[in-house]
């Protein structure tokens, strides 16, 4: 299942290994994201039984985040780092996509993964929570899992469900998913324990076959889904400089995941982009203090949209929003303009950009 890896832990003495999904293997809910989340467990596991290798760890694991950004990230965050290894993870985020989106957008991000270096060996890891629980109980599954689990197949790729294992966990304390949660859908430390199992579990198994003679090369087959695969690009603000006039430079980390940001100088702030492609979407902050903007697409067609939602009450994060997707493939100028408008509830008009996301 994983001759590559097996190849590159024994032989070569060095392995990348990328996690890419959401908050759930970024770690939260863990005491210590980088010591008791799974991730990091099993980061260190290879660790300690391959002493002899050199194990480098590319975090690129987003909390609230499903593969339609990921799609978009998928070269800046995870490929950048040249990964010998993948963990995807997007059961749970991309339970609230449609069908067409989880299809899509989870063989987008295979794609680019094997298409970028087709040596490279993937595992596609399914998680749970208590809103997918409710989904298994009233239909037998919950779609993501079940589209994820196909493509995995047509793929030829190793599967994990250590959610599965929580889930049985939480049915044998009587259906109590605080007992191995922090909030019913987030590990504690004793949840994240359960997860190590079942990736240590498979990982003795997959990595113990006899190791070959050199790497080769994953064969791609032809896309199950239907839509159009070309990868997605996200554009860091720094590339694009001369355009933010309006727009102040604030070079400082926010919640340690994004290194830098711009951030408007207040209502009326305006910044036009030009990109290529199908749709277009801003990565971004929401909290207590976001407003929204206005988004005026080649100076016909304005949406609205707003940097604040009902999460924002207890904690600020990184999210994304597409104001247009399915657009005619070619080049398009967008206008995105600070609005005075904002959510009765929020406390002000704020709006910080990470980056221009393009489909």
């Amino acid at each position: 299942m994983l001759k590559n890896t097996i190849y590159r832990l024994k032989k070569e003495k060095k392995l990348r290994v990328g996690y890419f999904g959401g908050s759930i293997t970024e770690g939260s809910g863990a005491t210590e994201w980088n010591k008791t989340s799974w991730r990091a467990r099993i980061t260190a596991y290879l660790k300690e039984t391959y002493p002899e290798a050199e194990i480098t760890e590319i975090m690129a694991a987003v909390g609230g985040t499903g593969t339609d950004l990921g799609l978009c990230r998928c070269a800046h965050d995870l490929l950048s780092g040249d990964p010998d290894l993948v963990f995807i993870e997007f059961a749970t985020n991309d339970s609230m996509m449609s069908y067409e989106e989880q299809i899509s957008g989870y063989e987008n991000c295979l794609r680019q993964i094997l298409n970028h270096k087709n040596t490279t060996d993937i595992v596609c890891v399914f998680s749970a929570t208590k809103g997918t629980e409710n989904l298994i109980r009233t239909t037998g599954d919950f779609s993501a899992r079940s589209v994820q689990a196909t493509l995995a197949h047509h793929y030829g790729l190793p599967t994990a469900d250590p959610g599965e294992a929580l889930r049985m966990a939480v049915v044998r304390a009587n259906g109590d998913w605080m007992k191995y949660t922090a909030d019913t859908t987030h590990p504690n430390d004793e949840g994240y324990l359960i997860y190590t199992d079942v990736m240590k579990n498979a990982l003795d198994v997959w990595l113990s076959q006899e190791t070959p003679d050199s790497v080769s090369a994953h064969v791609i087959p032809s896309p199950l889904s239907h839509a159009d695969l070309t990868p997605g690009s996200m554009t860091d603000l720094c590339e694009c400089p001369e355009l933010l006039s309006d727009f102040t430079f604030v070079n400082r980390p926010f919640k340690w995941r994004f290194p830098h940001y711009y951030k408007a100088d207040g209502i009326g702030s305006t910044v036009r982009y030009t990109f290529e492609g199908t749709g277009f979407g801003l990565y971004w902050i929401m909290d207590d203090k976001s407003g929204a903007v206005t988004v005026t697409l080649d100076g016909k067609k304005t949406e609205t949209v707003f940097a604040w939602d009902e999460y924002c009450k207890s904690y600020s994060r990184g999210s994304y929003v597409f104001p247009f997707k399915n657009l005619e493939y070619g080049k398009h100028t967008v206008e995105i303009r600070v609005s005075e408008e904002k959510h009765p509830e929020s406390k002000g008009n704020d709006i910080s950009i990470f980056a221009f996301l393009t489909l």
